[in-house]
């Protein structure tokens, strides 16, 4: 299997032009680009992963609907759809993703330096097209959280659920899921 080719950018998110491996990128702490497609359904569930015990960062940690890299020429779009077939085995059309916006993400690991440039994407969906029981092996589950439960997560200092240490991250998301959904959420 050969190593995913990714586009390095410029601290400010441009594009250089120049390409390198996904682990000559984590390396060195070059800043590129992802995806990240927060699925929900109209009754206002949202789809989290929790990340394959194989991956090298946050193994286990349930997560994003979809999360992945931009390959090195790829359309930020077709890299949403390509990401999420490949963790969720849904297919999705380009025209049902709504764009939140680009969320800038540093983290340093143990060897990896992670500096991305998150295109956020929120999917609207009818819950019979999700197959909880879909697994691969950068997914070991899949299950729906109600917007009650994830307000609830957002407040909570849990490791093991949503990484991310930019909170404004996941409210933005929530806000916009919860704007759509128009649930009554008191």
């Amino acid at each position: 299997m050969r190593e995913e080719l990714l586009e390095i950018y410029s601290s400010s998110g441009k594009k250089t032009g120049k390409k390198a491996t996904k682990s000559y990128i984590h390396k060195k702490g070059l800043f590129h680009a992802t995806v990240h497609v927060w699925i929900f359904s109209e009754k206002g569930n949202v789809l989290i992963q929790k990340r394959s015990i194989k991956k090298k960062l946050n193994p286990g940690v349930w997560d994003v609907s979809v999360a992945g890299h931009i390959e090195y020429k790829e359309d930020i779009k077709a890299a949403a759809i390509r990401e999420t077939f490949e963790e969720t085995g849904i297919h999705i059309k380009e025209k049902d993703l709504l764009k939140l916006g680009i969320y800038t993400s540093e983290s340093n690991h143990s060897k990896i330096i992670d500096r991305e440039f998150h295109h956020t994407y929120i999917l609207k969906i009818d819950e019979a097209k999700i197959n909880l029981n879909y697994k691969n092996d950068e997914v070991d589950d899949l299950k729906l959280i109600s917007l009650r439960e994830m307000d609830l997560l957002l407040n909570q200092n849990n490791r093991d659920i949503l990484i991310g240490k930019n909170k404004n991250y996941y409210k933005d998301v929530f806000e916009a899921i919860l704007k759509i959904t128009k649930e009554n959420y008191q």
